[in-house]
């Protein structure tokens, strides 16, 4: 986790390995409302059903982040479970949508 990437007003994540049942597992326990780019995907050499996930963890002022957020509110309007409705039919669950 790069620091200078985390707002000083948030701490999205805990260093929990003191805390955990497994220390040796170097355990990381993230907020729910945390979100990460996807920079590069790699298959183990060692395990070919083993995939390596190389994440960047975002803030608040990523401007794709923000773009996309934007542009979910303009096309999801109304509120409560209409709202809520309106998402599962832009992403296909539609009978969620009901």
């Amino acid at each position: 986790i790069d620091p200078s990437k985390i707002s000083s007003s948030i701490t999205p994540f805990a260093m929990i390995d003191e805390h955990s049942a497994l220390p040796q597992e170097q355990e990381i326990l993230f907020t729910m409302h945390t979100v990460f780019r996807i920079v590069e995907i790699t298959q183990t050499p060692s395990n070919s059903r083993l995939w390596e996930v190389q994440l960047t963890i975002t803030d608040e002022s990523d401007p794709q982040l923000s773009g996309l957020t934007n542009r979910i509110k303009e096309e999801i309007d109304g509120e409560g479970w209409y709202r809520m409705g309106q998402l599962m039919l832009q992403v296909g669950h539609f009978d969620q949508a009901e």
